[in-house]
């Protein structure tokens, strides 16, 4: 009996699966090309925005050549200038050098009436400073001739750096490129596959691109206001003075709060604080943003600064390659300087926890 109970059973559990395997079947495969396409669809918006960084550099780049050509012109003349006035400069080290001024001081011993002494003074007084004219327009003529060869050689490095990541972008989409045509002919449906790529490139282009532009305006612009979280005893502030030293904290409610009463486009905008960094995300028309990142000290010349570098965006699923990411930190400038908040304060530590950011500042009164 128990043996035909057994039989009994394992004869339902294979007509149980004779029914269901297909389906499940069905289901992995549906599964496997729904997968397919989204990685076919990731790389055509991967090349498509490489591509449009492409553009970005090629265009730099004429923009740059045609800054040097103006300053390599500006410097010809620059250096017409200077040669000019180091004439006029040698001529009057050489008088001085000679005596020919110590003489004419003389001639104001050989005057006889106050009158005649008064007028010689007044002449002699403007040969002196003519003479101090003709040098410091030579000192300011080198001077200006420096800085314009300073800032093409700093033109021609920046060109350079165009260049060489120009080429970069170009191997690399190339690369990918010839990566995508191949898996689309393996996957026996390229043309249904390129036409739902050039539907999700246009909506990014038209909808998702500007989308972001506008997040990163409004976060830009919000950066005036910041002089209020760090006034001791404002109404905002979040700074505590301690021990020569102060101390800034905000929780990422205390966030949101702030960036909603500064500007409603962050209504459809939430930022958390984590322990890796920060992460912003939210709906809006149908589209699904996030944007990471992290904050980290950085100088600007001498002057310590905090900058926030994007480490990923995310646009209805889909990853933006880091071109984007480095494109929109280039258009809008996200960084906090301290310095020109507050001429008294440097930042000594930033610090992120699970909903809340720490920046230790050090008083420099």
């Amino acid at each position: 009996m128990l043996y035909i109970r057994m039989l009994r059973s394992l004869c339902s559990l294979l007509l149980i699966a004779g029914i269901f395997l297909p389906t499940v079947q069905a289901a992995d495969e549906k599964d496997a090309v729904r997968k397919e396409t989204e990685a076919l669809l990731q790389k055509g918006l991967t090349v498509h925005e490489i591509d449009r960084e492409i553009e970005r550099l090629a265009e730099e780049d004429s923009k740059l050549v045609v800054k040097m050509t103006d300053t390599e012109q500006k410097i010809a003349v620059q250096e017409v200038q200077v040669k000019e006035a180091k004439k006029r400069a040698a001529r009057v080290i050489r008088s001085y050098y000679k005596g020919e001024r110590e003489s004419l001081w003389s001639v104001l011993l050989n005057v006889r009436s106050l009158a005649d002494m008064l007028k010689t003074y007044e002449y002699l007084d403007l040969i002196l400073d003519r003479d101090r004219q003709a040098l410091k327009t030579h000192q300011e003529a080198y001077r200006e001739l420096g800085t314009m060869k300073n800032k093409l050689a700093n033109e021609r490095t920046d060109l350079q750096k165009t260049k060489e990541n120009y080429l970069k972008q170009r191997e690399r989409v190339v690369a990918l490129q010839a990566e995508l045509n191949r898996e689309l002919d393996a996957s026996g449906r390229s043309e249904l596959i390129l036409a739902l790529i050039q539907e999700l490139n246009g909506r990014w282009e038209e909808k998702g691109l500007p989308l972001f532009r506008e997040y990163f305006r409004g976060l830009a612009s919000v950066m005036e206001y910041f002089p209020e979280l760090l006034t001791p005893g404002g109404k905002n502030s979040h700074l505590t003075l301690e021990n020569g030293g102060g101390k800034f904290q905000m929780t990422d409610h205390e966030l949101n709060a702030f960036l909603r009463s500064k500007n409603s486009m962050f209504d459809d905008l939430t930022f958390q604080f984590r322990p890796d960094g920060v992460l912003a995300f939210g709906t809006k028309d149908d589209m699904d943003v996030s944007i990471k990142g992290t904050y980290e000290m950085e100088k600007e010349g001498d002057q310590p600064v905090v900058a926030f570098r994007v480490s990923e965006l995310v646009f209805n699923g889909f990853k933006l390659p880091d071109t984007t990411s480095k494109s929109l930190e280039q258009e809008f400038d996200l960084r906090i300087y301290p310095k020109k908040l507050f001429s008294f304060v440097s930042v000594e530590q930033i610090t992120l926890q699970e909903g809340l950011l720490a920046i230790r500042l050090k008083l420099t009164w």
